[in-house]
């Protein structure tokens, strides 16, 4: 690798790590025109560290593959839709969506259950931009 190069990806790794936030922000999308935008995320809690998952629509189409770290925008129509997690029995939510909306979903493992019952929520946008700018 020449100088240029490594000083380039310094720099870069540099940026990404002082701008995570702005990174992030930057690579979720706008919703399409007449759609809204679903972004489910998993942080970065060792609980359930190494546990993935997907989540469905109620279409049983996998819309998501959940691991840590994992941020994932979903494009859908606006109204009211049903997700649930196959790999859980009770796990699932519905989530009514305007046009131009975009709302962010929490996948998490509730250690407080027996097994680690595998959850998701709604939350704030600027708490899921805090907590996707720490992964």
């Amino acid at each position: 690798m020449t100088k240029l190069t490594r000083r380039g990806l310094m720099a870069m790794g540099a940026a990404v790590a002082l701008f995570p936030m702005a990174a992030f922000a930057a690579s979720v999308p706008a919703p399409e025109p007449g759609k809204g935008l679903i972004v489910f995320y998993r942080g970065g809690s060792t609980a359930g560290n190494a546990v993935r998952f997907d989540i469905a629509d109620q279409n049983g189409n996998i819309v998501a593959h959940m691991q840590r770290g994992a941020v994932q925008p979903v494009s859908v129509s606006p109204g009211a839709h049903e997700f649930s997690v196959p790999d859980a029995n009770n796990t699932s939510g519905v989530i009514d969506i305007k046009a131009g909306e975009t709302i962010f979903i929490e996948s998490y493992i509730d250690a407080a259950t027996f097994a680690g019952k595998l959850q998701f929520r709604v939350v704030p946008e600027k708490r899921a931009l805090k907590t996707i700018g720490k992964m």
